[in-house]
């Protein structure tokens, strides 16, 4: 497992100990803004798609997955996540998708996805370094472009704000926009205007 996934491991396997499946759990803030990220996660998925493949890399305990479905959207849907007691919950509360525990820079599917989502993993960089949490981010958005075949969606933290959490990982949407460009496509969209203090990027396949 890659060092940064086993730290990620380690906390989030903690705070889903102590707090369950709630936002406190996945250490996010209020259920409200979990709900807007869920929103933001789904709406890479183009208009007029009828049922279509989806990987949710850290799906943590398939709280995207119940989303899409109290919304009426025909997923077929797997979640991937390395927290062992998130991927248990998961597979026993919802029996419409398939869970994987494992890495997903390591893991091998049998097939590629229509649409790939990553939704907080790269806002919580905890004790890495920021220059590993970068490769960290660029390789796991890489492997997410691959895997995908018509669109990726991932969040992270913006640096346009006035403080900083030592724990957070903030890149500038502007840096993350040509990384984009120069590495996955042309076909780029961010959004940066919702009440969070974060930003959403898509990118679809040329």
């Amino acid at each position: 497992m890659e060092p940064v996934s086993k730290r990620l491991k380690e906390h989030y396997e903690k705070t889903f100990s102590e707090f369950g499946a709630s936002s406190k759990g996945v250490d996010w803030g209020k259920d409200e803004d979990v709900i807007l990220r869920y929103e933001n996660m789904l709406s890479v998925v183009r208009e007029g798609s009828s049922a279509v493949t989806l990987l949710d890399v850290g799906c943590g305990y398939g709280g995207l997955l119940e989303f899409a479905h109290e919304r009426g959207m025909n997923l077929d849907y797997t979640g991937i996540d390395v927290a062992e007691n998130m991927i248990s919950y998961a597979k026993e509360q919802h029996a419409g998708g398939e869970f994987v525990i494992g890495d997903v820079l390591l893991h091998t599917f049998d097939s590629r996805f229509d649409y790939v989502v990553c939704n907080g993993i790269l806002t919580q960089k905890l004790a890495t370094t920021i220059r590993e949490m970068d490769q960290f981010a660029n390789d796991l958005i890489r492997r997410m472009f691959e895997l995908c075949g018509t669109g990726i969606a991932f969040n992270v933290m913006s640096n346009k704000v006035n403080f900083i959490a030592e724990n957070l990982y903030y890149r500038s949407p502007v840096e993350m926009l040509a990384f984009c460009l120069d590495n996955l496509s042309t076909k780029v969209r961010i959004d940066h205007a919702y009440p969070l203090y974060e930003y959403t990027v898509y990118v679809y396949k040329d």
